[in-house]
């Protein structure tokens, strides 16, 4: 859920413009790697509330929900009518108010909550591990401890290029958001509410675009308030 596309404007991070000023601690990255991992492998499904900030500072709040394997869907409060939905085999951008549809690979730095099981790494020659983990820092922000995650994605040329700063809080040890850059695009997420945490199997028509949906504008599954759109009738000659 970091190419050169619109796709590394989904996911995913929190701000990490305040690690540079806290304090931090000395960090075992072969443990912090474990924790990690094992942390990322618990995880079957999952839905959160989410804020984003790209690089000229435009904030959006969405909602994110996830099944393993490889199914994603997001969408976004107000007027932003992007739906975001990967399946095994591909992911869609819809953009709902047009009944456009864009199709790409499900190949991206989403996969790091999305696939199973994730290895982790520190040998970036490793070709059985699916993260390369670079390095972590671990801080501390007002008597709360934190540690970030410098690490990397395969790429469809099963390389690992796709690079994710990840943030996450100890004790217990919880994802807080993440942050994606690639050239001139940034973005941050920060997640501010988890709704749901491996509670039951999600139904899989949730990572669906029906055709009867599109047509009739029903396309919303969020918990924000957006209404039906309103498609003109179509008319034969």
């Amino acid at each position: 859920m970091l190419v050169k596309n619109q796709i590394f404007k989904i996911i995913y991070l929190i701000s990490v413009s305040f690690l540079f000023c806290s304090h931090s601690y000395s960090s075992n990255i072969k443990k912090d790697s474990i924790m990690l991992e094992n942390y990322l492998n618990s995880i079957k499904n999952m839905s959160f509330i989410f804020e984003q900030n790209d690089k000229n500072n435009k904030k959006e709040t969405g909602w994110m929900i996830l099944q393993k394997p490889d199914k994603l869907r997001i969408e976004y409060k107000g007027e932003n009518d992007l739906i975001i939905i990967a399946n095994t085999s591909y992911l869609v951008l819809y953009k709902a108010k047009d009944d456009i549809i864009t199709s790409l690979s499900n190949i991206g730095p989403w996969n790091l909550l999305t696939k199973e099981d994730i290895k982790i790494t520190t040998d970036s020659s490793d070709k059985t591990a699916n993260v390369f983990l670079q390095t972590t820092k671990k801080f501390s922000i007002k008597e709360n401890n934190y540690i970030s995650y410098d690490i990397y994605m395969k790429d469809e040329e099963n390389k690992f290029t796709l690079a994710v700063l990840l943030l996450a809080s100890l004790n217990p040890f919880k994802i807080e958001g993440w942050e994606i850059s690639n050239n001139a695009d940034q973005v941050i997420v920060k997640v501010n509410k988890i709704l749901k945490f491996n509670e039951k199997i999600i139904n899989p028509g949730m990572f669906l675009l029906s055709e009867k949906n599109r047509k009739n504008g029903n396309v919303w599954l969020s918990p924000f308030e957006k209404k039906e759109i309103m498609r003109k009738p179509q008319y034969r000659n």
